[in-house]
């Protein structure tokens, strides 16, 4: 159990994969989904608990900016389940400003199951909160599955927020894929959005490549402000980055950006693209959108 298992991938509904998660009369649940890092913790072989972040071990010399510590202070491993693992956001600062007091808190949003190898039920995840005395991602809504445009009445709402939330998680965890495997689907405020439409060339007699146009509307502010928040969590940039640290931010970036675009958006490319191409112009827009947002930053301080 004290290996890392990274949660799953929660994919944009409207992917091509997600054509059959959600179907009238299907039970599901609705909850807000929340800007921190992503973690989790299990008991471990010898009666310890083991935490980790999305891809790496938590130690004392890597906290995740206090989750280690707060899970030691917090959480007693004789009242664990052996067979789960549980995972939630730890609340630390990124883009969604929330509440000062909801800050340096776990919340829960599920529990898996070693033994099922499966997700459980909100329903289970939500007894073993309490039991655990674990804050919870805030519920908005339970039931069978009405329509599109009643997910859609949620996005955008917040509990815990201090102005809009980024968006909503659906879960249907009865659904399987052809392989068997579970998804579940997000659905993301359009001050969020990962995809941006593009814009029309400025000069018409030099046109745009697929490549070129896939990268304008896939590379954004706020897909590349998620992958530095995300290099704040793993410690490799401080949280007061700048551009003394700009280095270090375009040694890293190019290829996760690549990825998360690639494994996120590639239903817009149509066939016959080339990755060398999509690398290039990620390359080249990459640093000056790392630049605005240093630039923003610092102007906010």
């Amino acid at each position: 159990m004290s290996e890392i298992k990274k949660y799953m991938d929660i994919v944009r509904l409207g992917h091509k994969s997600t054509e059959n998660v959600l179907n009238v009369g299907d039970h599901i649940t609705i909850t807000e989904k929340i800007d921190g890092a992503n973690s989790s913790f299990v008991l471990n072989e010898v009666g310890g608990v083991d935490c980790f972040s999305h891809k790496q071990k938590v130690t004392p010399d890597n906290t995740l900016r206090g989750f280690y510590e707060w899970v030691h202070n917090n959480i007693k491993p004789e009242t664990l389940n052996p067979k789960y693992r549980y995972y939630g956001e730890w609340l630390v600062s990124h883009k969604i400003q929330y509440r000062p007091e909801c800050y340096q808190q776990f919340y829960m949003f599920n529990v898996y199951d070693d033994e099922k190898e499966e997700y459980l039920p909100d329903s289970v995840m939500r007894s073993e909160a309490e039991r655990l005395r674990i804050k919870t991602v805030p519920l908005f809504y339970e039931g069978d599955y009405i329509s599109f445009e009643h997910l859609m009445s949620f996005v955008g709402k917040t509990v815990m927020g201090i102005n809009r939330g980024e968006g909503v998680v659906v879960k249907n965890v009865d659904y399987r894929d052809k392989y068997g495997h579970q998804l579940f689907v997000k659905l993301v405020d359009a001050d969020f959005c990962e995809v941006q439409k593009e814009k029309k060339p400025k000069d018409p007699h030099k046109p745009i490549t697929i490549e070129q146009t896939f990268v304008n509307q896939c590379l954004t502010k706020a897909r590349v402000s998620k992958m530095l928040h995300n290099f704040v969590d793993e410690g490799i940039i401080p949280v007061d980055f700048n551009l003394e640290n700009m280095r270090t931010i375009l040694q890293n970036i190019g290829s996760r950006l690549f990825d998360d675009i690639m494994k996120e958006e590639k239903d817009y490319l149509p066939d016959g693209y080339d990755e060398k191409l999509i690398k290039a112009a990620i390359g080249k827009k990459t640093p000056s959108i790392v630049k605005e947002i240093i630039q923003e930053n610092e102007i906010a301080a």
